[in-house]
């Protein structure tokens, strides 16, 4: 009796096409994916089958003496699918194989040379037992496997329990236990590499989702990181033209934001105006006080000049107790009024220091500038400008005539 009633003919056609088709097919997965050694077992298991399949054929009509070196390449087949299958198994979990097994494998190997010859026959028994053996550890191994998660594995363990059901029913019809069925074999392995080539797709579809998830991942880290590289650039750039301690630009802020307002006064034609200011007798503020009492000083002349300014004018620490303003639009009389303004505020300020109202004045020299000059001209004006303020007693507002 056959299986399905199937001649067994086209059983062993049928399992030799699908051992070739698997096996070339994983030889040149593995081929193409060298890390993934799971393509090269089932390849491996493949040809196992093959040779017994090809083999079984053979020796079927000549049953009474078959000939030495067919029974040595059908046992070999045998030895080479259980080995591949065990290390199918482990190349899926830990990749490694406890030394008894390994050393049950290469035994099993290595049995064919000794147990072709006549009269070694029990040999060929520890072969198909040790063989058994190997495929219920495989089993087990496969099955914990798939208990703690492993999908794949669970599939393999699934497709293994199937091959070792139908070699299990092979055996006991060989006993005439059962009834004779052909093609049993064939089923079980074909069911096992069918298991195990769905099983490596998933394993492969599920490490290819999790790259492509730990490459989102990464790339989303790498546009955080380059965020906070941007962000800490542009506070670094911040704070390379902003005075730390009071919170205006410092001379680099000033001149760069200084060169636009120029080119722009340059195309519209219209006026502009620089003012240096600088906190009278600051020396005295720093010889009661110390530094400590200096900086809330500048700290608070710098709120004030901040205050008093338009939103587009700019306010900038130039050094030590200076500051530097710039008026855009604005002509000396202009500039003149608005620093006027500016000294009655810092004048009538109550500046608290050590717990003492503390009043402070400020000169300030008005330069507008020229077509024609260069910024440090007009600022080199304006300081001259204040340097008049201060001979003719501080605490007022000098412009710097053209003439002068």
């Amino acid at each position: 009796m056959t299986l399905l009633g199937i001649p067994i003919e086209f059983i062993d056609a049928f399992g030799l096409g699908v051992y070739l088709l698997l096996g070339m097919l994983h030889f040149d997965l593995w081929w193409h994916r060298r890390e993934r050694r799971s393509h090269l077992w089932l390849a491996c298991a493949g040809v196992g089958a093959l040779l017994v399949d090809a083999t079984g054929m053979m020796l079927r009509p000549l049953a009474a003496s078959p000939p030495a070196l067919l029974v040595y390449i059908n046992l070999t087949g045998v030895a080479i699918a259980t080995f591949a299958l065990v290390n199918l198994v482990a190349s899926l979990g830990s990749g490694s194989v406890p030394r008894p097994v390994r050393a049950l494998q290469y035994l099993l190997l290595a049995l064919p040379v000794f147990a072709v010859p006549a009269g070694l026959q029990p040999l060929t028994v520890i072969l198909f037992v040790g063989s058994g053996v190997l495929l219920i550890y495989a089993s087990v191994v496969a099955l914990r496997a798939g208990r703690y998660g492993d999908l794949e594995s669970q599939t393999i363990a699934r497709g293994l329990l199937a091959l070792i059901a139908c070699l299990v029913t092979d055996l006991a019809m060989e006993l005439q236990l059962v009834p004779k069925v052909s093609g049993v074999p064939v089923l079980g392995f074909t069911i096992l590499f069918l298991a195990s080539t769905r099983a490596l797709n998933a394993r492969f579809q599920r490490e290819y989702r999790e790259l492509v998830a730990l490459r989102s991942e990464l790339e989303a880290r790498v546009e955080d990181r380059t965020r906070e590289l941007e962000r800490l650039a542009l506070k670094f750039e911040l704070s390379s033209r902003t005075d730390e301690l009071t919170g205006l630009p410092n001379r680099r802020g000033f001149l760069d934001a200084a060169q636009i307002e120029l080119a722009r006064a340059r195309r519209s034609g219209r006026p502009l105006s620089i003012v240096m200011a600088d906190i009278d007798h600051f020396k005295h503020v720093n010889d009661r006080f110390g530094h400590a009492g200096g900086d809330i000083v500048l700290r608070s002349v710098a709120s004030v000049l901040r205050a008093s300014i338009r939103t587009e004018d700019l306010a900038a620490r130039w050094g030590g107790e200076e500051f530097i303003l710039l008026f855009p639009e604005t002509d000396q009389a202009g500039a003149s009024q608005a620093s006027e303004k500016i000294r009655l505020a810092i004048a009538a300020c109550n500046i608290p220091v050590e717990g003492a109202p503390t009043f402070v004045t400020a000169s300030f020299g008005i330069a507008a500038h020229e077509p024609g000059r260069s910024l440090d001209s007009t600022i080199g004006n304006a300081d001259r400008a204040l340097y008049r303020a201060k001979e003719e007693g501080r605490d007022k507002v000098v412009v710097l005539e053209p003439s002068d």
